[in-house]
């Protein structure tokens, strides 16, 4: 048994050895590994949510001015953060979601405070946004260039700027401290206006006419400011319209009205207002689309809806409503939930000309 054991010994020995040896060898390749995948994490902490998506890009995609293939198609503009980003940004997407890319890096939005409730407005060329916010906590009206990547001061000043372009993209026009604004872009020059007195103004597409919102109907003026039409709806009092959108052919007017057991979202012919058509709703991500009698939401799919293996299921739609037919088409959003961005509201549709292409 002795000599047996004598005997042993050595290959015992060996196989310690190689087994330290083995584990010594392995051990900080498995540390490596781990390290690399911390460092990713927190480099990118979206990458477990693109594990399943390896055609997504890991890196925030930009949008650059003037990129062919970025304005081949018309826009989404929405805002958003990637996921714990403690700041909200401007975003653009294609109308099914896809191809998102961030229009404005959030240290712009360090100093300078955007005010969400005012509408932001893209120039018809791309290059400018119009935002309303603060600066020193004080209110402001600011240009960001796509192009150079900084922010302009048009004007000081507060209040609803209802901001509006002429199609040559070269003037914005909206309002502050009570009084109404042309800022010219080509020569950054303010000029005042006559004001036309509206809760929300909008530029109809001929450059030659404004809809002025008003408690319970609109007013439609000359550019100059002159009166050529009103309507009155004749809601009660406290059905006051609010929410309003317009379609981008000038065509249509949406808006809700509340106050009532259930809200309702109207469209109405801007040309023959009496032809009016609602739905119980308040429009939430609701936009015209850029097809005649059309409109898109952006929502979840259907509650109670269930995989094959019984559990609920969620995911983002786009509802294409024919207004006039009440034709509908879903879609699922595309690219939900890259870089950790899930929701998708979007402000307006932008880069209109591409529709023609």
């Amino acid at each position: 048994m002795i000599v047996v054991k004598k005997q042993s010994a050595p290959i015992v020995i060996l196989a310690l050895c190689l087994s330290v040896l083995l584990n010594a060898c392995s051990e900080p390749s498995s540390s490596q590994t781990q390290a690399e995948i911390q460092a990713e994490l927190a480099k990118y902490p979206w990458a477990k949510e693109h594990k399943n998506h390896p055609e997504w890009p890991m890196e925030i995609r930009e949008e650059v001015y003037g990129d062919a293939d970025t304005f081949s198609t018309p826009r989404l503009m929405f805002w958003n953060k990637y996921k714990y980003s403690e700041t909200r940004t401007l975003w653009s997407s294609r109308l099914d979601g896809s191809d998102r890319r961030r229009i404005i890096p959030e240290e712009e939005f360090i100093q300078f405070r955007p005010v969400g409730l005012h509408k932001v407005s893209r120039s018809p060329d791309n290059r400018y946004i119009a935002i309303s916010g603060y600066i020193n906590d004080r209110a402001t009206r600011q240009l960001y260039d796509t192009k150079e990547q900084k922010l302009i001061t048009m004007s000081g000043g507060g209040g609803h700027p209802s901001f509006n372009w002429t199609s040559d993209s070269d003037n914005v026009i909206f309002y502050a401290n009570g009084k109404h604004y042309n800022y010219k872009v080509s020569t950054a020059t303010l000029t005042q206006r006559k004001i036309i007195y509206s809760d929300e103004l909008f530029l109809l597409p001929s450059d030659k006419e404004f809809l002025a919102i008003k408690h319970d109907g609109f007013w439609i003026h000359k550019f100059d400011g002159e009166i050529v039409r009103k309507v009155n709806f004749d809601f009660p009092r406290k059905w006051e319209m609010v929410d309003h959108r317009i379609s981008p052919d000038g065509r249509y007017l949406a808006f809700m009205t509340h106050a009532r057991p259930k809200a309702h979202f109207h469209w109405v012919n801007i040309a023959n207002p009496e032809i009016e058509h609602s739905e119980i709703g308040e429009g939430n991500g609701v936009i015209f689309s850029l097809d005649e009698n059309v409109t898109l939401k952006f929502g979840y799919n259907p509650m109670g809806e269930v995989d094959e293996n019984g559990k609920p299921v969620t995911y983002r739609i786009i509802t294409k409503t024919n207004i006039l037919t009440g034709e509908q088409k879903i879609t699922r959003v595309k690219e939900m939930g890259i870089w950790g961005l899930d929701t998708l509201g979007p402000i307006a549709i932008t880069n209109l000309a591409a529709q023609g292409r």
